[in-house]
């Protein structure tokens, strides 16, 4: 079946036909988690540095926020990493994911704080309980579901009055993207990865569907632009993907050395710059509701 990316009236890029729920829970279920062979996404290990690394995302949203620990719901857990920063700093937090694959691997001790099954479905009940919380964090889920529109809508209503949403997605269609591919050293539309993500934000776009859906940005960031070694023939990895794990573990490296060397402000300027120039594999914004 021949895949075509459409333009949303919000700017972001949806891939169609788009798959039934049905079908979509089937992919997940049968072809990427709860595999009975145990291989499943998270049966790899991690260098210290990169174990270290999964907290700079939770750091970050701890110096954003700036004040004192509240209540917390995570759309889409994985592994449990920020889950458990923040329960450590003293939140009221809980989390909600269509499996606790992740979880069992790394954080088994999480298993009371989450709620498993379909998100919507999950988010529906907490308001129709009339749950608040004073921080959501959505990190790379909006690019999976078929209704992302839905999904920020839903997170609206539960984000409390002068409360705070973290949502993060690749940063697709760039042109920092389109660059690589005008130079013929990746294949046109290089980053589409469907049915994984069905949905493709940019810089540009992703404000602009959170502000249709009742969101102010306040804060706007890129994470390190790994794309960046696909302009250099020696480290593409589009085209040898054996180049990939070093360019990743040079990622690793330089936030990791900024944050020790300089500080958490000092990467968030970074990210802050990133997402200004267009650039960041992965952008982060910061919205409250209006």
């Amino acid at each position: 079946m021949s895949l075509k990316l459409v333009e949303r009236p919000e700017g972001y890029y949806e891939i169609e036909p788009r798959p039934t729920p049905d079908e979509l829970a089937a992919y997940y279920r049968d072809k990427y988690f709860g595999a009975t062979d145990g291989r499943t996404p998270y049966a790899h290990g991690y260098t210290a540095e990169e174990l270290e690394h999964k907290l700079l995302q939770p750091a970050e949203t701890e110096l954003v926020w700036g004040r004192a620990p509240g209540r917390l719901l995570e759309v889409g857990v994985g592994e449990g990493f920020t889950l458990d920063f923040f329960l450590k700093r003293g939140w009221q937090a809980k989390g909600l994911d269509f499996t606790d694959d992740g979880v069992r691997e790394f954080h088994p001790h999480l298993a009371q704080h989450l709620m498993l099954g379909d998100a919507f479905a999950l988010l529906d009940e907490e308001i129709a309980k009339g749950e608040v919380y004073d921080l959501v964090i959505c990190n790379n889920v909006l690019e999976h579901v078929i209704d992302p529109m839905g999904l920020l809508q839903r997170l609206r209503a539960i984000v409390a009055p002068g409360g705070l949403l973290r949502v993060a997605v690749p940063n697709d269609g760039s042109w920092l993207q389109d660059q690589i591919v005008k130079r013929e050293l990746a294949d046109p539309q290089f980053w589409l990865a469907a049915p994984d993500h069905l949905n493709y934000f940019n810089t540009d776009t992703l404000p602009r569907a959170l502000a249709a859906n009742g969101w102010e940005v306040v804060e706007h960031l890129g994470e390190f632009p790994i794309d960046i070694f696909l302009l250099n023939p020696d480290t593409g990895y589009m085209r040898d993907r054996s180049k990939g794990r070093n360019c990743h573990f040079t990622r690793v490296a330089f936030e990791m050395g900024l944050w020790r060397d300089r500080s958490l402000e000092a990467v968030i300027e970074f990210r802050r710059g990133c997402a200004r120039a267009g650039v960041g594999r992965n952008q982060t914004a910061y919205a409250r509701p209006v």
